[in-house]
């Protein structure tokens, strides 16, 4: 079977068990970013990411899934999925200075030891990190408006976690939106940030990829179904007021006229069409270039002739 899709694959076997490993992801892609090089680098030495952020927005995505499998008032579930998921470990007091130990001591170090071993089976939270991911769900499913209306429609209706699995022109690829429906996949996003303007969302969208990563979505899931579907970025902050907004990623990936049968790309389809070609050619050839990739042949010679940045010539030929 070229194509397949797999309901209940667990997320840890789908980014680190065989054969599924072997396909590749859209974070996976964006390496190409750096280079060729750097892309085979990272797929030959793959190093686990532990950071915090990483580790709350896991969290975080944990709570959505769990609200979109179970029915009924959503203030409870999200109360019974902290209450079966979450374990929050509260650090031992200095009787000498009546403050907590820090970290790097060793009276907190066997206190975390010791917690961890007895729950094991949970994801071990400050109570700070506990207060802020049960406001973020308030907020995004309860608190703000027509977007939670449509979070909960969303939310009733949609297929979370399925896992998807694609040959393209000789090479595998996976997807596993966070949320899908018949025309619809959705992704959340916790960001660290109370700027939810639009500029603020176009610096976070670029900075990320994310537009590189709704396109490769959209194309692949073309691929396995033969529909364009509209890619959902819903972004959550994690600053108080914990507010939230859905975006369109229609004018950067991929957008169908409905009317006219047409599909228009947009810049990160165009740049993800980009690196999806590169991939394939690399592969073809196993040849793994460098960032010189990305200069222009002269005659054989790859030279970067760099230009100062315009803030920097300013400093100097603005006074003249």
């Amino acid at each position: 079977m070229t194509d397949y899709t797999i309901y209940g694959l667990s997320n840890e076997d789908y980014h680190n068990s065989e054969p599924y490993r072997q396909y590749l992801s859209s974070s996976q892609l964006k390496k190409y970013l750096i280079s060729p090089k750097a892309f085979k680098h990272s797929l030959d030495n793959p190093e686990e990411a532990k950071s915090d952020a990483l580790r709350f927005g896991s969290l975080f995505h944990d709570l959505m899934e769990w609200c979109s499998r179970a029915d009924g008032d959503k203030e409870e579930k999200i109360r019974s999925w902290a209450h079966c998921n979450l374990a929050v470990f509260e650090p031992p007091i200095n009787k000498s200075t009546d403050k907590a130990y820090g970290v790097t001591s060793n009276p907190y170090k066997e206190a975390y030891k010791e917690f961890e071993e007895k729950y094991c089976l949970y994801s071990i939270v400050s109570q700070a990190e506990y207060d802020t991911l049960i406001a973020m769900g308030r907020s995004l499913i309860l608190n703000s408006g027509s977007t939670s209306e449509q979070v909960r429609k969303l939310l009733r209706w949609g297929k979370p976690e399925v896992s998807h699995f694609v040959k393209y022109e000789g090479c595998k690829f996976k997807y596993r939106p966070d949320l899908e429906t018949k025309r619809k996949i959705v992704d959340w996003k916790t960001v660290s940030t109370d700027d939810l303007s639009e500029e603020s969302i176009n610096r976070i969208i670029l900075k990320y990829g994310y537009h590189i990563s709704a396109a490769f979505y959209q194309f692949f899931e073309h691929e396995c179904t033969g529909m364009w579907k509209q890619f959902i970025l819903v972004l959550v902050s994690k600053v108080a007021p914990y507010d939230c907004v859905m975006v369109d990623m229609s004018n950067y990936g991929y957008r169908y006229l409905l009317d006219v049968d047409m599909v228009i790309p947009g810049p990160g389809a165009m740049e993800f069409k980009r690196l999806l070609d590169l991939h394939i050619k690399c592969t073809k050839e196993n040849h793994w270039p460098g960032a010189e990739t990305f200069i222009p042949d002269n005659n054989g010679v790859r030279m970067l002739e760099i230009q100062p940045p315009r803030y920097y010539e300013r400093k100097f030929f603005d006074e003249i």
